[in-house]
């Protein structure tokens, strides 16, 4: 299976080309903002590098959040774009799944997620029970959970590379059902995004 993996909700631009688990081509550019720009382009050269086209693809990933809310829009429109057009099936990858696979077999899993204010997006899976709801905590409050259950390890955007994201997301995306409500191509929003509206 050839999958088309795109990233733009954290502090980088990702995109991947992956066959049966193996890379055929990828790329991750760092940035705060400017996805928009430079999401499209990357996906050209990576399908370049890859040997293939659109029509070439069996499925296209993209990471659905938390994050970013623009980096959240840019990846989801881009994907839901291509498989529009590419007539291909679209799958909406959770970030904390692609981190607690990154992580493996550990135990207990606190994932921390950067929101880029001081609340920082989490979710706990315990190794023997049902994952809790994601929330918002601030460090304190981390620091506070971590003395509550002191056999958890966290893992998240600080130690993970962009390109285990990549790969795991487009392992996740293999097996996903494209119809499955967890696996549709739509945000994961833990909080309402800032809107201002202008005065009258």
């Amino acid at each position: 299976m050839r999958i088309l993996v795109l990233d733009s909700c954290g502090s980088s631009c990702g995109v991947g080309v992956f066959q049966d688990a193996r890379v055929l081509a990828q790329a991750q550019e760092h940035m705060e903002r400017g996805q928009d720009a430079r999401l499209m382009p990357m996906v050209v050269e990576a399908l370049k590098q890859a040997g293939c086209d659109f029509s070439g693809l069996d499925k296209i990933a993209v990471t659905r959040g938390p994050g970013s809310f623009t980096g959240v829009r840019v990846g989801l429109a881009a994907a839901r774009g291509i498989g529009i057009a590419a007539d291909k099936p679209v799958v909406g990858i959770d970030r904390f799944e692609i981190y607690r696979r990154c992580a493996g077999a550990v135990g207990n899993l606190l994932i921390v997620i950067d929101s880029k204010r001081a609340e920082l997006f989490c979710k706990y899976f315990p190794s023997d029970g049902e994952a809790h709801d994601a929330c918002m905590m601030t460090e304190e409050e981390i620091r506070a959970f971590m003395k509550k259950y002191p056999d958890t390890v966290i893992a998240g955007d600080m130690a993970t590379q962009g390109d285990d994201i990549l790969a795991a997301c487009a392992n996740l995306a293999a097996k996903a059902d494209p119809q499955a409500p967890d696996f549709l191509p739509r945000p994961l929003y833990i909080r309402q995004p800032d809107v201002t509206f202008a005065k009258a």
